[in-house]
């Protein structure tokens, strides 16, 4: 007989994680109060009970803390719609706080077949505009967000966020950029 496969545990896909953003405070009765969160560098969607009413939406805790309880990830059909609101601007703050596997989606987008291009994943990006954010790019590529907001007149930062969110509420999205520039490693 083959020994039986454990499964890891589930906080195991948060132990790279450094810190988590409040999105929103959740009383729960009959006392104390839960948040919803994103977590960093992952960007995973989590919840916790708050052991620390000072807290407030959009405070960032260092992990691990003793201020929240275990984090416990949720979907995004879960979340609350204060959340959802703070979700793109949340992710907009990761990505420019820790800028390099999100930039390097910008220097390394290629073709994924042969009628559509990586950048075409973005939202509002179409097959010409994706050719000539490749032409924009060069060989060089680019060094920071400014400069492909200048040279393709877009905000990259609020496309990759705007993906992001599309893959948190359709998890079968194909490619998934959270899995192949975070989760994973590229």
């Amino acid at each position: 007989m083959l020994p039986r496969k454990q499964s890891a545990p589930a906080d195991d896909i948060f132990t790279k994680e450094t810190h988590v953003k409040i999105l929103d405070l959740l009383e729960k009765r009959p006392f104390g109060f839960e948040i919803e969160g994103l977590t960093s560098p992952s960007l995973y969607l989590v919840k916790a009970r708050l052991n620390d009413e000072s807290l407030s939406n959009g405070d960032k805790i260092e992990l691990p803390s003793d201020k929240i309880g275990h984090l416990n990830e949720i979907r995004y059909k879960d979340i609350t719609t204060s959340s959802q609101s703070e979700l793109v601007e949340g992710i907009m703050e990761e990505i420019n706080s820790n800028p390099d596997n999100h930039l390097s989606f910008f220097n390394r987008a290629n073709n994924i077949s042969l009628k559509v291009h990586s950048f075409q994943l973005l939202p509002t990006i179409g097959k010409s505009k994706a050719q000539q954010m490749v032409q924009a790019r060069g060989m060089i590529g680019w060094e920071n967000f400014s400069d492909i907001d200048g040279k393709c007149s877009i905000e990259s930062v609020r496309l990759l966020a705007e993906r992001y969110v599309v893959e948190m509420e359709d998890s079968v999205q194909i490619p998934r950029l959270l899995d192949l520039l975070l989760r994973n490693g590229m």
